[in-house]
């Protein structure tokens, strides 16, 4: 047994934490995480492609000794399991030490959160590194270390962007890196995601162990019928653990969430009630801007909103003929961010109408008028002056108005000049005209 001073896995953890701590410090904003450990965890599945290689790489070197000594460092009477162990425990011990380290860097990014920690996607995680050992210790025992340690490294790392971008959704989770898509404050992580990345990358290990253990010369094919059989029973093994891992993840969408029930959110006693997720309001409760920004609304001639709440667009539409306006509420959301998020519900809602493809290209754009319309008109009797700047944003209007189309900015201006009986008749007459898919008819300077 070597001395752990000597075992390469320690050598290179120092760097490999240094590197995780770099990677997230720089392209792992807290607002993404914040208040929310689920997705703090989810989000350290970035970090595998340090780990995961960290893992390889030094399981190639550990096999790399013992097949250059040809078993020699090794006492003889000892299984070949507790051999792979005593190889391998360092490698995934240095791993997991990096995947740790970058989860308790984010947790702590995160700040304090509602939500408990997500114990199932760490463990899940932290499986993945198993595969990789597993790819180490064969391309070790296979190859001198001289091929086998880079061409490790290599694999590992076309692994894990490879299966990430692939078309075919299920193959995306037995790497593990897709698990980062996970959450959004009124989501929550596919458990069938994460089963899939642990059943995949325990019984892939087992293959590739098998296979290695079917290779113990120098040559690069087994020899003997013992040997040849563990060759083809890792082979298999191999093939069943893509079989299991694709099936369990059979159903799983591009991102592997799904969202939180309506009945864990926590409702206002406002007019009308809204209703957020505890994560939601984890950083602040803007609740009564979401409330006053629709009453006020309805008092110009808007649609009048019975409830709000904030969940996935696939439970509910933007805005219902209920009168439920679902909207994007986020922890840590400023008042401002709020009222813009509350305003923008009538526009969002006829911009995703469905008008065919004969439908006029300015229908969107006019949406984008009636939405920088009711967020100026909202903003003025909610916030305070101080809490107003850079309200309503106007640059999208600039960007929708090219050469030889609708100047919709100018439009814009037009409609400020106008008196408040003329904005609100041309603003509740523009909502009813996109509604059904039709162009309202353009704002007339000194219109009254």
């Amino acid at each position: 047994m070597l001395p752990i001073t000597r075992r390469p896995a320690w050598w290179l953890l120092a760097p490999g934490v240094i590197l995780a701590t770099l990677y997230i410090q720089q392209y792992i904003p807290s607002q993404r995480i914040i208040a929310h450990r689920e997705s703090a965890v989810a989000a350290s599945a970035l970090l595998l492609i340090f780990s995961a290689s960290l893992v390889s790489v030094t399981a190639a070197m550990e096999a790399g000794r013992d097949r250059a000594s040809r078993g020699m460092t090794e006492v003889s009477v000892r299984s070949k399991i507790s051999i792979v162990a005593a190889r391998l425990w360092p490698c995934l011990t240095a791993g997991a030490i990096v995947q740790i380290v970058g989860i308790v860097l984010l947790l702590s990014k995160a700040g304090p959160t509602p939500d408990g920690f997500p114990v199932l996607i760490t463990a899940g995680l932290l499986a993945a590194l198993f595969v990789h050992a597993g790819i180490g210790f064969f391309m070790g025992t296979w190859l001198r270390s001289l091929f086998a340690v880079p061409l490790a490294l290599a694999i590992s790392y076309l692994w894990l962007g490879f299966a990430w971008s692939f078309d075919f959704v299920p193959v995306r989770y037995l790497a593990g890196v897709a698990l980062e898509g996970c959450c959004s404050a009124n989501e929550t992580m596919d458990v069938s995601a994460v089963i899939s990345l642990m059943t995949f990358s325990v019984v892939a290990f087992l293959g590739f162990v098998l296979m290695a253990t079917g290779i113990t010369d120098r040559k690069l094919t087994p020899r003997g019928t013992n040997k040849r059989m563990r060759v083809i029973a890792g082979i298999t093994t191999l093939g069943l653990a893509t079989s299991l891992g694709l099936f369990v993840a059979r159903d799983i969408g591009v991102v592997p969430t799904i969202p939180l029930p309506l009945s864990d959110a926590e409702c206002s006693n406002t007019s009308p009630e809204v209703c957020f997720l505890p994560v939601q309001l984890a950083r602040g409760d803007t609740r009564q801007v979401y409330a006053d920004t629709f009453t006020e609304l309805a008092a110009v001639g808007m649609p009048t909103i019975a409830k709000v709440i904030s969940v996935s667009g696939d439970q509910e539409p933007v805005l219902s003929a209920a009168g439920v306006a679902n909207v994007v509420a986020t922890p840590g959301q400023s008042r401002s961010s709020a009222l813009q998020s509350a305003a923008s519900t009538y526009a969002v809602a006829v911009s995703e109408h469905e008008c065919g493809g004969d439908a006029s290209p300015d229908l969107y754009g006019w949406s984008e008028v009636l939405k920088v319309w009711l967020v100026h008109t909202a903003a003025l009797e909610v916030l305070d002056p101080d809490e107003r700047d850079g309200i309503p944003d106007t640059s999208i209007l600039e960007g929708n108005s090219g050469p030889g189309e609708m100047d919709f900015a100018g439009q814009w201006e037009i409609l400020q000049e106008a008196d408040e009986r003329a904005q609100i008749d041309w603003a509740t007459s523009a909502f009813s005209e996109l509604s059904m898919c039709r162009v309202p008819a353009p704002i007339k300077p000194g219109q009254k």
